[in-house]
């Protein structure tokens, strides 16, 4: 390993001082792959009171020292500097109890998750590697450090954290760690909602669709709503999978954002709650507006920011919508979506048909092609928008409209505008809007 210069200056520090020092976990995982770390955790035989000695003089921070770690402020950037130990108990199944500080690394070691986060490395050294992590990254396989029931049982958000780690480098879990994931699902109920959320970013945004499709138990533990989708026959020429199926081809046909990759977990939600069979073919209107709810609730629930929240609600919602490649459709669609919103609907549509049956999945080239259309169009036509309207909310204010009325004047005038109804020009939607907007009030 190359380590950087700040981090060897504190091995290189603790060890002048007469203490072993290690650096471990991730940052010995990822470069065993050829991959740079984002951080560097330190391990050693100092005591907390004498890392704090080590490093007089450097703004440390002392909110971990309950648990040995002490992180010190090195050009800017904290390491984390934590006391070799044993864990206790853990009563929350979150954080131990108490720890018990120990000399040897291996003991260190032992408490950690699984074995390719088991290992150290000094540059005086090499690798320490007690449980065989160095194998299991070569075979690509998540194991638990002992026993995987123990583990799992001391801090059960493991169990997710298995799932985001075989999904991120597309590995599998051996058969012990595997088990002891489906039958130990329940101990997630006791986990916190931000935890299981960021967990689950990290399992669809990685090579998921073995995650999705054999821990399907798990994703549903912690997304109950999903659980119906599961063996759901769509019962259409154009599905040959479940709904469930369908749900975790689209989430891996999607980019690897994670808007767009919720957007395709939950899009098809509420269809179980809409089927109905009418001349032997399933159908499921209005699944959509029955996604967003259920959607709703669980991004509520898992505590989504209200940003992610309604970008996805809003894909969700309109996933259904009938496009047309045509120059009017376009600017019709960008004035009602945004042109950001547009394109990422023309994207929806492309995932949405790549889950389907082979026989239909080219009909996902036929939105390619719409996109390279429309792009072509708006690079020629900027999209019209409320902001670039050749009138204004003061505009109204002076014509007498008031509170809501106001936008929705605005909005029928940007319809108007991008129909080719009427010219972007003050004057001429002025006058549109006294001759028009009447009748449109009136239908």
């Amino acid at each position: 390993m190359v380590l950087p210069k700040d981090i060897s200056m504190v091995l290189e520090r603790l060890e002048s001082r007469g203490h072993s020092a290690y650096v471990v976990g991730g940052c010995v995982r990822d470069s065993l792959l050829g991959r740079q770390p984002a951080d560097y955790d330190v391990a050693t035989d100092a005591k907390p009171d004498e890392i704090i000695s080590a490093f007089e003089g450097y703004h440390i921070y002392t909110s971990g020292i309950k648990h040995g770690t002490v992180s010190v402020v090195i050009n800017g950037a904290p390491v984390e500097i934590t006391t070799f130990r044993v864990d206790g108990d853990y009563s929350d199944r979150r954080r131990p109890d108490s720890v018990r500080f120990t000399d040897r690394i291996e003991e260190d070691l032992s408490r950690r998750d699984f074995t390719v986060n088991a290992m150290a490395y000094r540059p005086d050294g090499g690798i320490i590697d007690p449980f065989g992590g160095r194998e299991d990254l070569k075979r690509g396989i998540i194991r638990a450090v002992g026993d995987p029931a123990t583990r799992f049982g001391e801090d059960a958000l493991r169990i997710l954290r298995a799932l985001r780690f075989a999904s991120r480098y597309g590995w599998s879990l051996d058969k012990d760690t595997s088990d002891a994931v489906h039958e130990l699902k329940g101990l997630l109920s006791d986990i916190s909602a931000e935890r299981i959320r960021d967990e689950l970013c990290g399992i669809i945004t990685g090579e998921c669709m073995r995650i999705l499709t054999e821990y399907s138990d798990v994703i549903c533990g912690i997304i109950p709503e999903l659980a119906p989708c599961v063996g759901f026959e769509q019962h259409t020429k154009y599905h040959d999978k479940t709904v469930y199926g369908h749900t975790a081809a689209a989430v891996c046909a999607a980019e690897n954002n994670v808007i767009m990759r919720l957007t395709m977990l939950l899009h098809d939600i509420g269809k179980p709650d809409t089927f109905f069979m009418k001349d032997g073919v399933g159908h499921f209107y209005g699944h959509a507006d029955v996604s967003v709810e259920k959607a709703r609730e669980i991004l509520n629930r898992l505590r989504f920011p209200n940003k992610v929240k309604d970008k996805v609600l809003f894909l969700i919602r309109h996933h259904g919508t009938v496009m047309q490649d045509s120059p009017k459709y376009f600017r019709r669609a960008a004035a009602k979506y945004g042109e950001e919103g547009f394109f990422e609907l023309i994207k929806v549509h492309i995932y949405d048909n790549m889950g389907k049956a082979k026989e239909y999945v080219w009909e996902a080239e036929q939105f390619r092609t719409m996109e390279k259309h429309a792009r072509e169009f708006f690079a020629a036509e900027p999209a019209l928008s409320l902001k670039s309207l050749a009138v204004s909310g003061g505009d109204m204010i002076t014509l007498g409209y008031k509170g809501s009325e106001i936008g929705r004047a605005l909005d029928f005038l940007l319809r108007s505008a991008a129909d080719g109804n009427c010219e972007n020009s003050k004057p001429a939607l002025l006058k549109y809007l006294k001759e028009n907007f009447g009748k449109d009030r009136e239908n």
